[in-house]
This record gives C-alpha cells, structure tokens and sequence, in this order.
C-alpha cells in the first residue's frame, strides 16, 4: 500500500452508490470488442439484461478504459480494456438500498447475468470465457471511499463477505489500488478457480445456505 494515503476513515460506506465491479476475460478467451457491438444492440430490443437499456456507445479505437459502452437507466455495462486487461464491467450509477455487502451481490448478480450472455453468445467468434476467480471493485465516489488505507478497513467487511458468497465460504487476497488519486479500488483474487455458472448458483442460493 502507498504510504501517502493518509484521510479520515471512511464510516459510510453502507451509504456508497456508484460502484463498479468487473471480471476478466480467460488467456485463452478471444473477444474483439468490436463484435460486442451488435450483441449490446440486441441486448437493447430484447431487454436481454437488467435495467432500462438506452443506447450503446464504441470506443474501441481507445488503447484503455472503456471499449464499448451500454447504457441503462440504472448504470452501465462496459467491455472495459483499463490498464490492458479486457473483461465486462457493470456500474451502478442509480441509488440501491441495504448494507454494502448487499449492494455488492446485487451489482454482482447483474454483472454475471451479463457475463454468462457473453459467454454463451452463438453470433461471436470465441471462444469467449470469463474468470471466476479474480474480480475489480471500484467505489467512485471520493468523498465517502478516498483511496486510502482507512477506507479499505472500513469497506473490507462487507467486500469478503460478498467475495465469500462467490467463492463458497474462501477467502481472497485483496491488493488496493496504490495511486492515491485514483478512485478507491481493490483487485480481488481467490486461489480456486472457477466458472460464472458456479458463481451464479452460489448467489442464487440463499443465505443461510
């Protein structure tokens, strides 16, 4: 960790909205962004994902970040290329309810819903498979979640508890995002890998289960 990250602690963290999370694209996955574009199309006249979907935005000529864009009413599913790592990543840019931990698993399930599409989808080339293993969350807000090492303390709790959820009761390594200029980030890693439909299973079972 950066040893210039130096605020307040974060104790708000139930109270974050806009958080992003996203997986990464297997080695041998092939997925040119590009061919997603008209996937995200149809996506738009089949209502194929959650939330009101609006329109579809290409910025596959960009070396990083976003490649190509889907807009809904309640976030945005990107086919994200940040930092060369290409995977689907889904934001929450509209108020959700309940404890972080929740916020998570809802957030998570849309993002996986879309994944499995992805992965399933006959009209491209492939093969086209997601990591199960290794998951980005990224909180932007920087009042409420300053990428400091208090709001890590603070925002851990309710990020294991959902990464416990994905990876049946495993614990993950979680490494922070060390520029204190970037939003809060962090990179989590379970040692066992793992398919979207097993991660979809466990967030479909209930709690207690």
């Amino acid at each position: 960790m950066n040893d210039v990250m130096t605020a307040t602690p974060s104790t708000h963290v139930d109270d974050l909205q806009r958080i992003a999370l996203k997986v990464f694209l297997t080695d041998d996955s092939n997925l040119d962004a590009r061919d997603v574009i008209p996937v995200f199309h149809r996506w738009i006249q089949t209502q194929a994902v959650d939330g009101l979907l609006i329109d579809v935005a290409d910025y596959s000529h960009l070396p990083t970040g976003p490649s190509v864009l889907l807009v809904a009413h309640e976030g945005q599913y990107a086919l994200d290329r940040t930092e060369g790592r290409l995977g689907l990543q889904y934001t929450r840019t509209r108020p959700l309810g309940g404890s972080l931990a929740e916020k998570l698993e809802r957030i998570g399930r849309t993002l996986v819903q879309a994944a499995r599409l992805l992965e399933t989808d006959a009209t491209l080339p492939g093969p086209v498979q997601f990591a199960g293993n290794e998951i980005a969350c990224v909180a932007n807000d920087r009042l409420l979640a300053p990428n400091t090492t208090e709001t890590l303390t603070a925002f851990r709790p309710g990020l294991e508890t959902f990464l416990r959820r994905l990876s049946g009761g495993s614990d993950w390594s979680l490494t922070q995002e060390t520029d204190p200029s970037a939003p809060f980030g962090v990179m989590a890693q379970a040692p066992t890998p793992a398919t979207l439909d097993t991660i979809a299973s466990r967030l479909a079972a209930p709690l207690d289960a």
